[in-house]
């Protein structure tokens, strides 16, 4: 392998990083927003509870499900935070591991385990 081969290497090896690093920190602060954004709901939801507190609550029923897909939202891009990352996440206990763990189940719960990418 010689010096141009090399240099192109670690060059690629740069880019890659760099477009990583600038995913995992997009995502992020895409987290941060779903997070603040839930406490906003939550204090309106308290709010209209305040103020109406015998009458029907469907407004603060369709806040709830607002809440529960910004949850679903950020679980995903904790998935795909972990995945940048080399972890790898068990769906049914919640069990970590990193990219050295090759098998294809979880190792606390027995559950199957997806690939990282």
């Amino acid at each position: 392998m010689g010096l141009f081969d090399k240099v192109n290497q670690v060059s690629r090896s740069m880019t890659e990083n760099s477009k990583s690093a600038a995913e995992t920190s997009n995502l992020k602060k895409k987290i941060a927003y779903e997070k603040e954004r839930i406490q906003e709901v939550l204090t309106e939801i308290g709010k209209l509870f305040y103020e109406n507190q015998n009458g029907d609550h469907k407004a603060e029923l369709e806040l709830c499900a607002d809440i529960d897909d910004r949850r679903r939202r950020i679980a995903s891009m904790q998935g795909d935070l972990s995945s940048l990352k080399g972890i790898r996440i068990c769906g049914q206990c919640g069990a970590r591991f990193d990219d050295k763990y090759t098998f294809g189940f979880c190792g606390n719960c027995g559950a199957k385990l997806n690939r990282a990418e």
